[in-house]
């Protein structure tokens, strides 16, 4: 007996909410954490919405995360040049690169098992015609 694979909508509701759960969350502590660690928490919604949805809801997870971090919890950006300070460079990248390796790894987990299970969907269809 095969397990019944979660439907587009749910999938997406899945990263949605964990990234609503991550900003809530993050956002209950930004006294504490003020412009420090901007995208921990959208790493760990990343990581749920990739494990239980695939590529999409992973994306998703990681781009809005990426852009609620940016907006709400890196400091201002510099008036005068327009551009990033290090931290704030180095904070994306480890975030970006962080997230696409967890979205890839998923993806690839998630194709992996369709072809395992459309192999024992076979297998159990030539077994159930030969009885």
């Amino acid at each position: 007996m095969l397990l019944k694979r979660p439907t587009p909508v749910q999938r997406y509701a899945v990263a949605v909410v964990a990234v609503a759960v991550a900003f809530g969350l993050r956002y209950g502590i930004y006294g504490t954490l003020d412009h420090r660690i901007p995208f921990g928490f959208f790493t760990t919604a990343t990581l749920i919405a990739a494990w239980y949805g695939g590529l999409g809801p992973g994306l998703l997870a990681a781009l809005t995360g990426l852009l609620i971090g940016d907006y709400f919890f890196l400091p201002p950006h510099q008036s005068d040049s327009g551009t990033l300070g290090e931290v704030e460079r180095t904070a994306i990248g480890s975030y970006a690169m962080t997230n696409a390796l967890i979205v890839v790894l998923f993806w690839r987990l998630h194709s992996r098992l369709r072809e395992v299970e459309d192999q024992l969907q076979k297998l159990q269809g030539g077994a159930s015609q030969s009885k």
